[in-house]
Parts: structure tokens; sequence; C-alpha cells
């Protein structure tokens, strides 16, 4: 079963004081670490990111001394 067919079928029809219940629960059993990403290693992504971060300042800006 899809979760768009579970709605359907076993949320929507509930009245909203307990569908509002369902999603402070729902809500409630999800900790910031299982959305973001806290890991101190750093991936291609984020070095590819950090470069082009770094070239697009350096080119802005131009040599350190002047």
């Amino acid at each position: 079963m899809k979760i768009e067919q579970l709605y359907e079928r076993a949320i929507k029809p509930l009245p909203v004081e307990e569908r509002l219940q369902l999603a402070r629960l729902i809500l409630d059993g999800i900790s910031a670490e299982d959305v973001v990403n806290f890991s101190d290693e750093w991936n291609e992504d984020d070095l590819r990111e950090l470069t082009a971060a770094a070239w697009s300042r350096a080119n802005t800006q131009g040599p350190a001394d002047q």
C-alpha cells in the first residue's frame, strides 16, 4: 500500500482533532539527527562546494596583499 492510499483510507476520514494528534505524534517521533546530517566527515560534494566557493572568492577579491 502506498502512503497516499494509506492516507486516503485511514487518515483522511479521521476527525480533524485526531489527525492533528497523529501529526503531533509523527513529528515528535522525528529527531533532528533523523533530518540533518551532523557528520564531521567531508564527502566529495562538500569538497567540490568548498573549492568552488574558494575560487569564486579569490576571483572577486584578488590577491590578499593588495
